[in-house]
């Protein structure tokens, strides 16, 4: 049987993966349960159908790809878009940190000073980036989703 998300399974995600704490983000905010919701939408039906990865370990459900993925894109999100409990800094110092709300309107070809100079190949995806997938490029949850969501084909990133 397939695992499917959950909001209790979300929550989990958020104390014990991203280790947010309660004192910081409620696993009753409006924030989570919205996320979740939000990341249900967007993630590709179509993986669902990968299979699970791994074999389980006892006492643990298998990891679904599309489960993991959903998570993933949730707490990019919730790095985004949380708001601070009264007199906490959390979600302020993290998206300073990751540059959240700093507008970067593509990925760089190449960069050079007087000394030294460096070309990268900007792979044929990053050319179709979205604004949203360059957001979820600036955060570890971002990054994993566009992993997985790249990892099954160029169907399953944006809308191309």
């Amino acid at each position: 049987m397939q695992q499917q998300p959950t909001l209790a399974g979300f929550q989990f995600f958020i104390a014990n993966i991203m280790q947010i704490g309660a004192n910081d983000l409620p696993p009753n905010s409006a924030v989570v349960a919205w996320a979740l919701s939000f990341a249900i939408q967007i993630v590709n039906p179509a993986l669902r159908g990968v299979s699970t990865c791994g074999p389980p370990i006892p006492g643990l459900p298998p990891v679904s790809v599309y489960v993991t993925a959903i998570y993933n894109l949730a707490a990019s999100l919730v790095i985004n878009f949380a708001q601070d409990q009264s007199g906490r800094k959390f979600f302020e110092k993290l998206r300073a940190k990751f540059n959240i709300n700093g507008f970067v309107s593509g990925v760089i070809q190449s960069a050079s000073d007087e000394s030294t100079s460096q070309n990268m190949v900007v792979q044929e995806a990053a050319k179709k980036f979205t604004l949203s997938d360059l957001q979820r490029l600036k955060d570890p949850y971002g990054r994993m989703y566009l992993q997985i969501a790249q990892g099954y084909g160029p169907s399953t990133v944006g809308i191309s």
